[in-house]
C-alpha cells in the first residue's frame, strides 16, 4: 500500500474533480485525520456515458466520514498508480474532469459544457473554487495548473493498492481447501479467499476490510462470471460437475431427446482459458509499423457509402474545419478540405506518405502551406493507435475462482474422473507438462492456469485422512479451527467446552466460534439448546453422561425436558 506524502509545493493545482486516467486496479482515497494517522475509503473508477473516467466513492463510507473534521473541504486529490503520480484534482464527490494530462501540451476539447449539472452545487461544496475555466471549449493542463483556490486544510490522496496482476495472485495455491470443525467460518472465508485471489492482494489486506465492502466486490465477480459456488452432496456426479446429458425441454415432441450440457466446472474453466488465450495473443503482439497503422485507421474511419475518410482539423485553418481523404495511391493521399459551410469543390490536394511516415517519428518536414493537414492525419494515427493499445490493456489476464461447498460429501474420484490429473500446476494448460484429456463427448478439454478452485471441508463429517488420497496430493490443506477473538464475552465458556470435546473426541469435533458472533448473554440458553446440544448428540451417539460431562465442564447450568438436556444458564 502507498501512503507517500508530497510537498504541496510539488503539486498540480488543478481544480477539476476527477482522475482523467481510469486505473487499471482497484484504488483507496486516504485522508489524514489527525498527526501523522490516515482513514481511508475504497473507490471505484467506471466510465460514463462520455467515456471519461467517474470516480465513485461508496455512499455510506462516505456520509460517515463526512462527519470527521473538515473532511471533502477544499482538498488535494492525487492518484498515484505502480507508484507515478499522474495528475491533482479536488475531492468534490461525483464530478467529471476535462480530458487533458500532465504530459500532453496540445489543447483538449473541455466536455463540461455537455454535461449537465449546477457549477453553483460545485462552489456550495469548495466555495474557494475558480469556475471560469468550466465555460471554455478547449483548455489545456497548464491552463488548470495556473488556477488556485484556498489552502488546503487537510491533504486527501488516493493511491493505488497493490497490482492487480496474475504473478501476485501466484501466492495462492491453485488447489486449497479451507478445513476445520464446524461454525470455524470456512465458508464465509471462501468468500474472503477468492476475492484476494481475483484481485492479487494478500489475504489479511482482503480480511482488514469491511465486510459489506468484500461482499460487494464478491457479488459483482458473481455476476461477471470470476466466481462460481456450488456445494457437493452424495447424489452429485460427474455429470452436473463437467458435462452431462439432460432431456432438451424445448422440443414439443412426443419423443424424449437428450442435449449435452457444460457442468459448472466445465464452464467457468472454459472462460478462464479463453481469457487466458486471449492475453497471451495480446501480450505478444508487436509494435505496428506506421504504413499499417494508417490503412488500419483509413479502413475503420471510412464512409462506407461515400468510401471517403474525414478527419477533423486540429486548429482551424481560416474557414476549413477537416478534410476528406478520397483516394488512397502507393505514395500519397488526395484530399480535399471542408469548409464550415461545404466542400471546396474539384480540389485535388496531396499528402505524400513519406513525409506522414517521418512527421510521425518525430522528424519536422518542410511543408508550410499543407503543415496543419500533415499534422491532422499524423494525430489521427497516434489517436487510432493508442486506442488500439488501450483496447489490447483491457484484455487483461482475469483470474477465475471455483468455490467448492462441503468438497468431502461426494464421491471426489466419480466427480472429477480423468480431470484430477489436470488440477497440477504443470499440468495446466500453457505449462511445460501441460495435458490434454479428452471427455467422454470427444470434446478435447484442458485446465487454464488462471482458474482457481477453493474447497470447504468439514471435519466433524468425515475425516482429513479418509479423503480420496489422489485429491489430497493435489490440494493445499488449510486449517481453521475456533477463534476466540471475535467473542470476548463467550471466549471463555467456549474454550472450556472445546478443551472437554478435544480430549474426548479430537479437535476436528470443536465448536466454531461463529455460533456465538453477533450474540449477546440472554441467547446463550438458545444457541446451545438449538444448534450446539444437537450436534453434541450426533458427536457422542446420544451418550447423555457423555455430554452433560462436556456441558457441565462450561459451567453451563443444565436440566432435562423431554429426555433431552437442556441449557438453563451460565454458572457465576
Amino acid at each position: 500500500m502507498i501512503a507517500k506524502e508530497i510537498q504541496r509545493d510539488q503539486l498540480w493545482q488543478a481544480i477539476h474533480a476527477f482522475v482523467v486516467l481510469r486505473p487499471s486496479q482497484p484504488m483507496r482515497l486516504y485522508y489524514k485525520c489527525s498527526g501523522d494517522n490516515y482513514e481511508s475509503l475504497p473507490v471505484v473508477f467506471e466510465q460514463n456515458d462520455y467515456r471519461l473516467p467517474r470516480l465513485l466513492v461508496d455512499e455510506k463510507a462516505l456520509r460517515r466520514a463526512r462527519s470527521l473534521p473538515q473532511l471533502f473541504r477544499t482538498d488535494f486529490l492525487k492518484a498515484v498508480e505502480k507508484h507515478h503520480l499522474l495528475t491533482v484534482g479536488l475531492a468534490c464527490s461525483k464530478y467529471f474532469g476535462p480530458l487533458c494530462r500532465p504530459d500532453r501540451t496540445n489543447q483538449t476539447y473541455n466536455p463540461y459544457n455537455e454535461l449537465h449539472f449546477s457549477l453553483n452545487e460545485i462552489q456550495s461544496v469548495f466555495p474557494d473554487v475558480h469556475t471560469r475555466f468550466f465555460y471554455g471549449k478547449y483548455i489545456r493542463f497548464d491552463q488548470l495548473a495556473a488556477l488556485y483556490f484556498a489552502q488546503p486544510t487537510l491533504e486527501v490522496i488516493i493511491v493505488a493498492e497493490e497490482a492487480q496482476t496474475y504473478e501476485s495472485a501466484k501466492s495462492f495455491p491453485l488447489n486449497q481447501i479451507l478445513y476445520g470443525p464446524p461454525g470455524t467460518g470456512k465458508t464465509y472465508h471462501a468468500l474472503t479467499y477468492a476475492v484476494a485471489i481475483i484481485e492479487g492482494k494478500k489475504l489479511a489486506q482482503v480480511e482488514a476490510e469491511n465486510r459489506l465492502e468484500v461482499k460487494r466486490r464478491y457479488d459483482i465477480y458473481r455476476e461477471n462470471e470470476q466466481i462460481e459456488f456450488i456445494t457437493f452432496h452424495q447424489s452429485f456426479a460427474y455429470e452436473d460437475f463437467v458435462q452431462g446429458l439432460r432431456p432438451d425441454a424445448n422440443r414439443n415432441t412426443e419423443n424424449l431427446y437428450f442435449k449435452l450440457v457444460d457442468g459448472v466446472f466445465k464452464r467457468i474453466a472454459d472462460r478462464a482459458k479463453v481469457n487466458y488465450i486471449s492475453y497471451q495473443q495480446n501480450k505478444s503482439q508487436p509494435e505496428l509499423p506506421f504504413e499499417l497503422l494508417l490503412d488500419r485507421l483509413l479502413v475503420e474511419a471510412m464512409n462506407r457509402e461515400t468510401e471517403e475518410v474525414e478527419l477533423p482539423i486540429i486548429e482551424l485553418q481560416g474557414q476549413f474545419k477537416s478534410i476528406i481523404i478520397y483516394e488512397v495511391g502507393d505514395t500519397y493521399l488526395k484530399y480535399k478540405r471542408r469548409t464550415l459551410r461545404d466542400i471546396v469543390k474539384d480540389e485535388e490536394r496531396l499528402l505524400y506518405i513519406n513525409k506522414l511516415k517521418e512527421k510521425y517519428y518525430g522528424k519536422e518536414i518542410r511543408e508550410a502551406i499543407n503543415k496543419a493537414y500533415y499534422e491532422t492525419v499524423v494525430n489521427a494515427v497516434r489517436k487510432f493507435e493508442q486506442q488500439a493499445k488501450l483496447s489490447n490493456e483491457h484484455q487483461q489476464l482475469n483470474r477465475y475462482v471455483l468455490i467448492i461447498d462441503e468438497i468431502n460429501r461426494a464421491n471426489i474420484s466419480r466427480v472429477f474422473g480423468e480431470l484430477i490429473t489436470l488440477l497440477e500446476e504443470d499440468k495446466r494448460y500453457g505449462k511445460e507438462n501441460a495435458l490434454t484429456v479428452t471427455l467422454p463427448s470427444g470434446e478435447s478439454f484442458a485446465l487454464p492456469p488462471n482458474l482457481y478452485l477453493v474447497g470447504t471441508m468439514n471435519t466433524a463429517d468425515k475425516s482429513i485422512a479418509l479423503l480420496d488420497i489422489a485429491l489430497r496430493r493435489r490440494f493445499e490443506f488449510i486449517s481453521m479451527y475456533p477463534n476466540y477473538e471475535p467473542i470476548p464475552d463467550f471466549a471463555q465458556v467456549l474454550k472450556t467446552l472445546n478443551e472437554s470435546i478435544r480430549e474426548k473426541k479430537g479437535t476436528d469435533f470443536m465448536i466454531g466460534h461463529s455460533y456465538f458472533i453477533g450474540k449477546t448473554s440472554a441467547d446463550l440458553p438458545t444457541i446451545f439448546n438449538q444448534k450446539i446440544i444437537p450436534l453434541l448428540y450426533e458427536y457422542f451417539n446420544n451418550r447423555t453422561d457423555q455430554i452433560k460431562e462436556v456441558l457441565r465442564s462450561a459451567n453451563l447450568s443444565l436440566t432435562e425436558e423431554n429426555y433431552q438436556i437442556r441449557v438453563k444458564s451460565v454458572e457465576g
